[in-house]
This record gives C-alpha cells, sequence and structure tokens, in this order.
C-alpha cells in the first residue's frame, strides 16, 4: 500500500495541493491565462462558463461526438479533433469529463503535454472552479480520514481489492489517470469471480436508468432469473425505461427514489444520468425505502447508483439486507467519502460481509464496494 504510506506521509490538503501543482505546473492558478477544452457535454460547458467569467481566454473547444460540435459555448464553437490540430502543443488541454483515461491517452498521442482533467482545477483553486460533488472537499477527506482509509485496507477479503484501493487513493492524489490501468475492469458490475449469480436471483436495481444495466444483468443471467424491481426518479427517464421492459412481468418498475423511508425529496432532473436529489431541484419526487417495497421478500443483489443518496438507501434497506444477505453492488464515488464511507455503512448492517472494491472506469467514476457472505 505504497499510496496509503504517502499519503500518512502529507500533513495537510494543502501540502497535497501543492504536489498536483508541482506535478502539473502548468494549471497553476497564476499561469492559467489560457486554454483549450477537450469534451462539450455538461463539465464542458461549466468549464467554459467559468472562464469566461473568470477572463480565461479558450484557445479552443473540442468533443468527438458529432453531436455536440457546431454547437457554441462561452461564444467558441466546438469543433471535432481537428479543432485542436492548430495549437501549440504545450497548450494547456483540460478534460472536461468524469472519464479521463482514454481522453488523456488521446490528447498526448497528438503531442499535447500539459493535459489533465477538470478535477484537477476544481482541486486546486475551488474558488474559481467550482468543485464538482465528486471532487469537493477530496483533498481534504483524503487527510482528514486517513485512519479510516488504513481501516479499510484491513477490511477489504482480498489484495486486489487493496491493489484497487490503492491506486484510487493514488488517482485521487495525482489527477493522473494511468495509475488506474492495471487495476480497471471495464465490465461494469461484472467484477472476475466475484457474484456467481444463479438462475433465480431477485435482482433489485437503485438507479435504473434507461435500463442498461437491468439488460446487463438479464445477459448475464441468461435471461432465467425470479425477478427484477427497479427504480429510477427522474421522470422521462423512467418512460424510456418502462417501455423497454413492458413484455416482461417479471420485471417490476417504480418511478421513485431510493431513500432511508418514505418522503418527498427535491430533484434536479435532467433525463441523465447526473440527475440527482438537491435541495435546489425543480421537481418534487417521492422515495421509498427497500423494504418498504419488499415487505419482507427475499432479495439475492442489490445494486444502487444513485448519486449519493446510497448510504441513505442502504439504511431503508437494512431489514431485507439483514434477513437475506444478499449480494450488495453499491456505488462509492459520489462523495469523496463514500470510498470510506460505504464500506463502512454496509459492515455496521451486516459485519459478517466479505468487502472488495473494484474499479471500473479510467476516472473518479465507476468505484464498486461489493459484499457478500464469507465463504
Amino acid at each position: 500500500m505504497k499510496t496509503l504510506a504517502a499519503l500518512a506521509d502529507a500533513r495537510s490538503a494543502d501540502e497535497l495541493r501543492a504536489a498536483l501543482i508541482e506535478r502539473h505546473p502548468a494549471f497553476a492558478a497564476e499561469r492559467l491565462g489560457r486554454l483549450a477544452i477537450f469534451g462539450a457535454a455538461g463539465e464542458g460547458e461549466r468549464l467554459a462558463k467559468a472562464c469566461r467569467e473568470r477572463g480565461i481566454a479558450i484557445a479552443a473547444i473540442s468533443d468527438e461526438n458529432p453531436a455536440r460540435q457546431g454547437q457554441v459555448l462561452a461564444g467558441v464553437k466546438v469543433g471535432g479533433i481537428e479543432a485542436l490540430a492548430a495549437l501549440e502543443r504545450d497548450t494547456p488541454v483540460v478534460v472536461a469529463s468524469h472519464r479521463t483515461l482514454a481522453a488523456l491517452r488521446r490528447l498526448r498521442a497528438l503531442g499535447f503535454r500539459n493535459c489533465a482533467p477538470f478535477a484537477l482545477l476544481q482541486l486546486l483553486a475551488p474558488e474559481k472552479f467550482r468543485p464538482h460533488m465528486f471532487h469537493e472537499g477530496l483533498l481534504e477527506d483524503l487527510c482528514e480520514n486517513r485512519s479510516r482509509y488504513e481501516a479499510l485496507a484491513a477490511q477489504l477479503a482480498d489484495e486486489f481489492s487493496r491493489r484497487v484501493l490503492d491506486a484510487v487513493i493514488a488517482y485521487r492524489m495525482t489527477l493522473d489517470p494511468e495509475v488506474l490501468d492495471p487495476i480497471v475492469e471495464w465490465d461494469l458490475y461484472n467484477p472476475a469471480g466475484l457474484l456467481n449469480l444463479g438462475s433465480d436471483e431477485v435482482y433489485v436495481d437503485g438507479g435504473a436508468f434507461d435500463g442498461d444495466s437491468i439488460a446487463l444483468f438479464v445477459k448475464r443471467v441468461n435471461n432465467r432469473f425470479s425477478g427484477v424491481i427497479g427504480f429510477e426518479p427522474d421522470r422521462k427517464t423512467f418512460a424510456r425505461l418502462q417501455a423497454r421492459f413492458a413484455g416482461d412481468a417479471r420485471v417490476r418498475l417504480v418511478n421513485g427514489g431510493l431513500h432511508a423511508r418514505a418522503g418527498e425529496l427535491r430533484f434536479a432532473g435532467d433525463a441523465s444520468r447526473g440527475s440527482i436529489f438537491e435541495d435546489s431541484g425543480g421537481e418534487v419526487i417521492p422515495v421509498v425505502s427497500l423494504d418498504s417495497v419488499l415487505a419482507g421478500d427475499r432479495v439475492s443483489f442489490i445494486k444502487m447508483n444513485i448519486e449519493g443518496s446510497e448510504i441513505e438507501a442502504l439504511a431503508g434497506a437494512a431489514e431485507s439486507i439483514r434477513r437475506h444477505s444478499p449480494r450488495l453492488a453499491i456505488s462509492a464515488y459520489h462523495r469523496p467519502s463514500d470510498l470510506w464511507a460505504v464500506p463502512e455503512a454496509i459492515r455496521a448492517l451486516v459485519p459478517r460481509y466479505a468487502l472488495y472494491l473494484r474499479q471500473h472506469d479510467g476516472g473518479i467514476i465507476e468505484t464498486v464496494c461489493y459484499a457478500q457472505q464469507s465463504a
């Protein structure tokens, strides 16, 4: 656990921030007067707006998705990869995406020497670049909760999980996604050798989106399962989800969110994966506890990817988890502290669970805590 050892030597978040500046000097706030943006989706829009507000010149905006090319962000027209071709190769290029590994490799292959994730700017100058929920207080969390990360390393059930933890912390300390490459498993919710699903599974999908993860589950069990219950709060996305599984009576769908108990929460829904519960949300959405929906019925596998509500939803599933000991796949990245807090919440419910950590993408996202009964 060499990264944990290095973290133990860091005395403060400011010291970690100074190390990031030393690693990425072109992105220091006092030097950053001009940059290019790679990625024109939501994070690209946020970055372009922040640059315009702070007088930072945008040399180019590039996106390889043809649907985004031709749009105008902060007065700059989005181009394809050719939009970067005329730039000097020491121009700072910011990857405005949470999926950073492939994008940074693409930029480095083009010869760009100064490229980094948008998260770097958010960590170096949070007062100028408002941190996304994934990054808010990230460096502070690393320093303030070192003992919890050390405890988590000791609790993980296999050596590969400890390697994953080390790599994930290394990424957070360096913002270099290459440290993740040796441990990424790209097959989401299908960690090698762990789940071993049978033909009578009852699968709960918290954060079902348009049904993509339900479809993955159905494929992995060769369409042999007892039931699926999917929860999706976004109304527009739920309509697509409902249409996708309209012909399968085994699939029960709920247009609501999972939480600790029944109620209503404000929701910022935009029919994307980033729809979240937040106080400023423009909609009011019903939430329920999983225990109330199952009412004692069997569940064998629970997946939760619910944009930061995982710990509350685990509390609302406590009775079902204790009674049936289902396998769990719980996202542990929506807030920096989720990396240790989600495993802690699981172990508090069922101390006998074996815990595993897996990384399913080359960036801050798709860190998943798996849990199942010890053999």
